[in-house]
């Protein structure tokens, strides 16, 4: 049975974590195949959009504590973090089309930063994130340290790393901005693939670019943004999409369209 399944389907690629015994957590096999399929996306495919959850109870248990052997790692951990789970959340970041994270159950340690990488998350309303890295004397990883600053500010991410044993709701969850939503557990299938399927169909180029802007406006003044924001409007409108999005606004009906 493979860590990961894989399925196209029309122009998502949809990506289940399939450790269901081990709550998903992430062994090397599956950090590889979840990288190696984003990365695909940029260097040589079909889809449009991303959309990543688990199989199971659980999302994703984080890292693989026992397979793995954490601890005989010390000497190599950086090295290892950098090609591995650093990697997929860099390329999750990268990849020119959106992400969408369907968190089922919880989503811990690791685990927890890649149910914050995607650019929408959707979650079951019994989701729980918990970041738990202090409670073995380590720290933050996943991107976290980055991504639970910017959505919830340093006061709150402090506490979410420093304490490590508080399990983030996800009516909290959205609460607080770390999410878009919360659905019923029984919905969470089928909304977040018509979200998906929604965005895979969508003006492709132009989704990219809010993506690059978005992380762009992260960290530059309001002069950068503006900037920004002409160099990608310029190559929106030069795109197929852009006329056929603006002759169906003009005749009125849904736009068709093709990605490029």
């Amino acid at each position: 049975m493979s860590d990961l399944i894989v399925e196209q389907e029309a122009n998502l690629l949809k990506l289940t974590l399939n450790r269901p015994e081990q709550l998903n957590a992430l062994s090397k096999e599956l950090i590889s195949g979840l990288t190696e399929a984003v990365v695909g996306v940029t260097e040589n495919s079909s889809a449009r959009a991303i959309l990543i959850t688990g199989a199971g109870r659980g999302f994703c248990a984080g890292a693989d504590l026992q397979g793995d052997k954490l601890a005989n790692r010390r000497e190599k951990v950086e090295g290892q973090m950098m090609a591995g789970v650093n990697r997929l959340i860099t390329a999750i970041r990268e990849v020119p089309v959106p992400v969408i994270i369907a968190v089922n159950g919880a989503a811990a340690g690791a685990g927890c930063g890649l149910a914050l990488s995607g650019d929408i998350t959707i979650a079951g309303r019994s989701a729980k994130l918990l970041t738990a890295f202090s409670r073995i004397g380590a720290v933050l990883d996943g991107g976290m340290s980055w991504s639970l600053t910017h959505k919830i500010g340093p006061a709150r991410a402090t506490a979410m790393a420093m304490l490590g044993d508080h399990k983030i709701s996800a009516d909290t969850a959205k609460e607080w901005g770390l999410i878009w939503d919360v659905v019923e557990d029984e919905d969470l299938e089928a909304t977040s693939l018509a979200l998906a399927h929604r965005l895979a169909n969508g003006p492709t180029t132009a989704l990219g670019l809010i993506k690059r802007q978005i992380a762009h406006a992260q960290n530059g003044s309001i002069s950068d943004a503006v900037r920004f924001e002409a160099a990608c409007q310029g190559q929106a409108f030069r795109t197929e999409d852009f006329l056929e999005g603006v002759k169906a606004f003009q005749e009125k009906r849904a736009a068709n369209f093709k990605g490029k």
